[in-house]
């Protein structure tokens, strides 16, 4: 049924792999996925996925900071050796947990993105890709217009990068992760849903205190299978290859089930309470706005009839 979409759609769905180390020296790899929209290399993908980018590069850069005191302090001729010393215990060392060092690829080398902003509410975020080669992509997305047939029964498919885990490595003396053997290519993954609803909802923010907080409402497509992890950011496509949303987030709907779970005493403590999870993506509206908003050219379903 998909097999023409999975055709068009892989080849404007590309990996996201974030390569980070610890204070601690611990190496750890998240992928995503990002649309490209248009030959001057915009692309989307995830809000959130961009937010923990941002998150990542200024952990390091305080790292980089706290190094550049220390080197300063410890070269200081001006100041006594034990002054120098006890200086630096004054500056305040990064925490294990915290990263030391960040990398994003963005499905090619040497590419980086560039002008990035975010819809937090939406989980819609938009950055454009340098350098971009637009004879690279074969194919470039057609977007649902708004005003097209919502009617929930329609089979969806989502599409992005999951089963796929990287343990990336950091080379020292280049200052640079290197993935794997075995990394690349990345196997795009397929998982078909039915249409279910249009949902108002809004992606949690990060408040006072890291405490989740309230954001703008969003507009999002419902499909009655979850999405995966290592989906985030990739397209929502019907049989005909057109994006009608970005994942976002999966939600889990309680069933009212609670069987004992097998092999088990009885008890609530034994019991397995179950769920439907159910994928939600940002919806083709709230795409062609943002992109209407930054000015960014796309082609939509309504043009290309």
């Amino acid at each position: 049924m998909f097999a023409n979409a999975y055709r068009i759609a892989s080849a404007f769905t590309l990996p996201v792999v974030i390569s980070s180390r610890l204070q601690s020296g611990e190496c750890a790899g998240a992928v995503g996925a990002c649309v490209v929209v248009n030959r001057d290399g915009w692309v989307l993908t995830a809000a959130h996925l961009v937010a923990e980018i941002m998150r990542q590069q200024e952990s390091a850069g305080r790292h980089r900071a706290h190094q550049s005191d220390v080197r300063q302090m410890e070269q200081d001729t001006t100041a006594d050796k034990r002054f120098r010393k006890s200086k630096v215990r004054t500056f305040a060392r990064p925490v294990a947990d915290s990263v030391k060092n960040h990398s994003t690829w963005w499905g090619r080398d040497g590419v980086q993105l560039r002008d990035a902003v975010m819809q937090p509410g939406a989980d819609l975020a938009l950055g454009r890709l340098q350098p971009f080669d637009p004879d690279s992509i074969a194919h470039y997305p057609v977007f649902k217009e708004p005003g097209g047939d919502y009617a929930p029964g329609r089979s969806l498919c989502k599409l992005g990068f999951p089963f796929h885990r990287i343990q990336p490595v950091f080379d020292e003396s280049r200052q640079s992760f290197i993935l794997p053997s075995g990394t690349l290519p990345m196997p795009l993954f397929p998982i078909e849903g039915i249409f279910t609803r249009v949902v108002i909802s809004a992606m949690p923010q990060a408040g006072k205190g890291g405490k989740p907080a309230p954001g703008e409402p969003g507009k999002f497509i419902e499909t009655s299978s979850p999405g995966l992890v290592g989906q985030s950011g990739g397209p929502v496509v019907d049989t005909d290859g057109v994006v009608w949303a970005l994942q976002s987030h999966t939600r889990h709907y309680a069933l009212g089930f609670s069987p004992p779970a097998p092999g088990r005493e009885k008890g609530e403590a034994h019991k397995e309470h179950q769920f439907l999870n159910v994928g939600l993506g940002a919806h083709a509206e709230s795409i062609l706005n943002f992109l209407n908003s930054r000015g960014v050219a796309y082609q939509s379903a309504g043009d290309a009839t």
